[in-house]
């Protein structure tokens, strides 16, 4: 891993992954793994779920072309080729959220075992010193690393919104290491995939005919790749930053997971049940229009990345990160709460005031 050179093995992404949302398409229909409208979904047509297929396929074409089969790339590939596959099933098929779970954990595993990647220690977010896992170091990483799969898995539901907030992560993670450090290159890499699926799944005029949806396999990919990533750029004496600050580069999905978590079971529902009360759905209830719930997302992510970054680099205790970061958080669970409670008076404020116009006629 350390001849691996990222720049080629973006541009390899890049080409593959393009490629493959292309070729994948009419194989997409054919095995009907489409997206339908209804229900919960609002958008126009079948829309071809491949983005999460063609992402793995160029991410590990660039990175095999250019590292070689190394056992730390096969422990990789085969960890994200489960969460792939039963990422596709799970489109197709609706899969339950015992099955998920428990592909996501053996997914996690290998990378435990096979990698050495773990979550050994969490930093000093209380001020009190460097806390370890100790014999806990298992449950724990597999915990967090549930949670960030997880969170990037639910946050996927506006067109280009998981994408977006992936690709920040991944470049921010990657500014502290430089682009020869094996795990940002491995970051880099996945971005260049991740922008050649955002040109097919971007809300713009120009990628109607072509739109498509990375799906379960897409967004569990990313999210996993990620937690890969900031492991390894986080952990170890050679560590690149500290973990407190790889929480600011994945704030919002973060946050939107145990905002809704907490909501859910709060009123006595399962905190898996499917709902509509993700940031994204409760701005889109007040935008109507997705680029602009996506452009609020996605700049409100770049502006915690950048403090993460700022607070990195200006040498910012943990404690006071994991501080901020805690309160941003909170913030946003009450805004969000806040929100949701308006949209639903005003929806029926002026749904009452309609019918009065008309009756008044």
């Amino acid at each position: 891993m350390s001849e691996f050179s990222s720049i080629p093995a973006m541009l390899v992404a890049f080409t593959v992954t393009v490629a493959f949302m292309f070729a994948l398409r009419p194989l997409a229909h054919r095995l009907r793994l489409v997206d339908r409208p209804g229900g919960r979904k609002s958008h126009m047509g079948d829309v071809p779920i491949i983005g999460g297929i063609a992402m793995f396929i160029g991410v590990f074409s660039g990175i095999s072309l250019v590292a070689g089969p190394t056992f730390l790339i096969v422990t990789l590939l085969l960890s994200s080729f489960l969460l792939v596959v039963i990422g596709v099933l799970d489109d197709k098929y609706a899969l339950t959220a015992s099955v998920r779970i428990s592909i996501q954990i053996a997914a996690v595993l290998i990378m435990y075992y096979g990698s050495g990647f773990r979550l050994a220690d969490i930093g000093d977010p209380f001020g009190t010193g460097i806390i370890g896992m100790g014999p806990f170091t298992l449950i724990f990483t597999t915990v967090v690393a549930l949670t960030v799969i997880n969170a990037y898995n639910l946050i996927d539901g506006a067109d280009g919104l998981a994408g977006s907030l992936a690709l920040i992560a991944l470049l921010a993670v990657s500014f502290v290491g430089g682009y020869a450090h094996p795990s940002t290159a491995i970051g880099l890499t996945v971005c260049a995939a991740i922008v050649g699926f955002l040109l097919f799944n971007y809300p713009v005029k120009w990628n109607r005919p072509v739109r498509s949806f990375m799906g379960d396999a897409g967004s569990t990919f990313l999210g996993f790749t990620i937690m890969w990533v900031v492991l390894g750029a986080s952990q170890g004496a050679d560590r690149l930053v500290s973990p407190v600050i790889g929480l600011w580069f994945a704030s919002v999905p973060i946050y939107d997971l145990l905002t809704c978590f907490v909501q859910r079971m709060s009123h006595g529902k399962s905190p898996f049940q499917p709902g509509r009360d993700h940031f994204h759905h409760v701005l889109n209830r007040g935008t109507s229009h997705v680029r602009r719930t996506l452009m609020v997302l996605t700049a409100l992510q770049a502006i915690y990345a950048s403090i993460g970054l700022a607070g990195h680099f200006a040498g910012a205790p943990d404690w006071l990160m994991f501080a901020g970061w805690s309160v941003l958080g909170l913030t946003q669970f009450v805004v969000v709460r806040k929100l949701a409670t308006y949209k639903r008076w005003f929806r029926l404020h002026r749904r009452a005031s309609r019918r009065m116009s008309a009756a008044a006629r």
